[in-house]
């Protein structure tokens, strides 16, 4: 039917028809890689990473990525700390910043496996070309070029693999806040205490200024006993205020990955059980190489330059362009030759130009990869980038497999010096303390042997906190590193919590 038509009807169709037909196949390729993009962020959400059972609140758009709910995850009660976890994880701008890369990568898949645009090309000519059909003022075309859809893949494949990159990223940024909330929150915490404990030892000293006054008064003790205990309890109330300082410093750090005010008061932390930590080294260095977010990073960033390397291998392969073409013709009279002489009759002659039929024509292009040195480099090129990437990739192995024995053996060794002043330290320190105390009182001691005394039994206390703390942050670490959370365990054993205040009494 289409064959009945006038020429410029049959033109004009053609040209519906490709307008029509480039817009659907980079809809279909569109749709497909959309779907193949929705997929992947579907798969991601179901298998997202937690740190912290149920202190990980997920964006509702993209979700952290991972491989990250293996058996060994516990299940832990609620701690004091997941509060201001959970407030970070929904309110942090660095990770709302994450999120906002994650879903501009997810952008670019649509964009790199559609077709480019059409070529829409119009030439209107002041001059005409004349033939003998007639005159050529404006000429109309349109063309499309088709890449291997092997490219579009690969191409695909990459963007893919950036967009995992970018959700692997956006995890990691948030097992980074979690150890930057917990690092935080333990320093306040060891603030507290030595607060805690630095007004008690004030309160007991205080008390024994009151002693050592009444002795004085009497005689039975020189002035220096006097005014070395004054000096003592000056030293103190410095070392409050100091400790304030510091407490203000690490509570702004604090509200400032919750995205708070800097000077928004943080409670005082009450005192907590010693953790106890087995678990296998070999174990957590095998975990790590599972879970750890630098490692997923360089693996996605592996995948995107396998993809690179096909997509290089694609260079010989030309890309086609279709394209159509359609010339207006006007009409215009006719040469008309004069009559010939001799016969009294005028030649014969073609009126063709009279009726100006358009004419059209279909286009058929491909670029010719005759440059091969390009297309080799182009192949060297991504190919070195895979080396450079999986060479990466064990450096990274080996730095984590250190950083978590690292971590676990800060774990061990705090944990045995905890145990040691628990068990042997401090006990002893406070019952030498007590001793002297009560020989200085019948005046078989001297003072000086009474203040060191107290000040040894001070600084264990001090160190048992300090301690604590840097158990809780080496734990911190070793869950960074590993990028799960581990199994822990609270001692029952807390006598030794409040032994500042026990010796006030």
């Amino acid at each position: 039917m289409i064959s009945r038509l006038h020429p410029s009807y049959r033109a004009c169709g053609m040209v519906a028809l490709l307008v029509i037909a480039a817009p659907l196949v980079g809809c279909s390729t569109y749709l497909q890689t959309q779907e193949h993009a929705e997929r992947i962020i579907t798969n991601r959400q179901r298998q997202t990473a937690r740190l912290q059972t149920s202190q990980v609140r997920q964006s509702p758009a993209i979700e952290s990525p991972s491989k990250r709910l293996p058996d060994v995850e516990s299940v832990v009660s609620e701690r004091p700390v997941d509060a201001y976890v959970r407030e970070a994880l929904e309110r942090n701008p660095g990770i709302q910043a994450a999120i906002a890369q994650a879903r501009a990568q997810l952008e670019r898949i649509p964009q790199v496996t559609s077709l480019a645009d059409p070529i829409l090309r119009a030439v209107t000519r002041p001059e005409p070309i004349q033939t003998a059909a007639g005159d050529v003022y404006f000429t109309f075309s349109i063309s499309q070029t088709f890449p291997l859809l092997a490219k579009l893949e690969r191409s695909g494949d990459i963007a893919a693999a950036q967009t995992r990159l970018a959700l692997e990223q956006l995890n990691s940024k948030r097992i980074q806040v979690i150890a930057d909330v917990e690092r935080a929150y333990w320093q306040i915490y060891r603030v507290d205490r030595n607060l805690e404990i630095t007004r008690e030892n004030r309160r007991v000293l205080e008390d024994l200024s009151h002693v050592v006054e009444t002795q004085y008064e009497v005689g039975d003790v020189p002035q220096q006993d006097l005014l070395r205990v004054q000096t003592e309890i000056a030293k103190l109330r410095d070392d409050e205020r100091r400790l304030m300082f510091q407490r203000r410093t690490a509570a702004a750090a604090l509200n400032r990955l919750a995205d708070q005010a800097i000077d928004r008061a943080i409670p005082t932390i009450d005192p907590v059980n010693v953790i106890a930590v087995d678990s296998d080294v070999d174990d957590l260095i095998q975990l790590a190489a599972n879970h750890n977010p630098e490692l997923a990073i360089l693996n996605e960033s592996i995948s995107a330059k396998e993809a690179q390397v096909e997509l290089a291998r694609l260079g010989y392969w030309p890309d086609l362009t279709l394209g159509f073409e359609w010339n207006y013709l006007e009409g215009r009279d006719s040469f008309v030759p004069p009559i010939n002489p001799s016969t009294g009759q005028r030649p014969a002659y073609s009126r063709k130009s009279e009726v100006g039929d358009d004419n059209w024509a279909v286009m058929l292009q491909f670029n010719l990869p005759i440059w091969t040195g390009r297309v080799e480099a182009a192949k060297r090129e991504a190919h070195q980038r895979l080396i450079a990437a999986k060479k990466e990739q064990h450096d990274t192995e080996n730095m984590i497999a250190f950083r978590v024995f690292d971590a676990w053996s800060r774990v061990q060794a705090q944990q045995h010096t905890l145990r040691v002043l628990d068990d042997e330290l401090i006990p002893q320190s406070r019952q030498t303390y007590e001793v002297t105390l009560t020989a200085y009182q019948s005046g078989k001691s001297d003072f000086v042997a009474l203040i060191d005394h107290w000040r040894r039994w001070l600084d264990f206390e001090l160190m048992r906190h300090r301690e604590t703390v840097d158990l809780e942050l080496a734990f911190t670490d070793l869950q960074r590193e590993v990028g799960m959370q581990l199994l822990r365990n609270e001692s029952a054993n807390n006598e030794h919590a409040d032994s500042a205040k026990g010796a006030s009494q």
